[in-house]
């Protein structure tokens, strides 16, 4: 019998970059995955702190995401009151995509964090997690993780990452060629995270 093969690449995409991008097409091709399926974060457990609404981080992904049929997004989480978490997110798209084997996109950065999820156990006895190698991050899981189903696949492997190009955006530097260009105008011309174009 043969099963769907759906990625889910979570995060909170702010904003999102070529190396979401990259990472989630070098998953399908990896692993032969038919599509995958971007979760950006509502209200992010983990993260602290979130530069854009999550109106305009929904947005900058549709652009970023338009005329590319093997990329969708599930907006559940984005729509929930209060914290959304992944444990909900991967029940509720076992009830869409049926049968479907899931593969959980991270990168190596996030690996660590993995135990502290709420529920981790659940999650990982229902997806394959698939770690993309990323500069300077031990791809070793942590021992408390190790019965899982675990792939690692190469990733862009550059250290490319939202806060970085935050950054260089408040500096008004363009970030053409590391951002989709119609999400570049979207930043410009909603002045988010401080950038205008000269």
């Amino acid at each position: 019998m043969s099963y769907r093969r759906i990625g889910i690449l979570g995060g909170v995409f702010d904003p999102v970059h070529f190396g979401h991008l990259s990472m989630a097409q070098l998953a399908k091709d990896g692993f032969g995955l038919e599509q995958v399926i971007f979760v950006p974060a509502g209200t992010p457990p983990h993260k602290q702190t979130v530069s854009a609404a999550a109106s305009e981080r929904l947005k900058m992904l549709k652009l970023a995401l338009a005329n590319t049929p093997h990329f969708s997004i599930w907006e559940g989480e984005v729509n929930k009151n209060g914290c959304a978490y992944t444990v909900d997110t991967v029940a509720e798209l076992g009830g869409v995509y049926g049968d479907a084997k899931f593969y959980f996109i991270i990168g190596a950065d996030n690996l660590a964090e993995i135990p502290a999820w709420h529920y981790s156990d659940e999650i990982l006895s229902k997806v394959t997690l698939c770690v993309a190698k990323r500069p300077g991050y031990d791809i070793t899981p942590p021992d408390t993780i190790l019965c899982a189903d675990i792939e690692t696949f190469c990733g862009p492997e550059w250290g490319l990452s939202s806060t970085i190009l935050r950054g260089y955006l408040k500096n008004g530097l363009s970030c053409r060629y590391l951002i989709p260009e119609v999400v570049l105008d979207y930043i410009a011309e909603k002045g988010l995270y401080g950038y205008s174009r000269r």
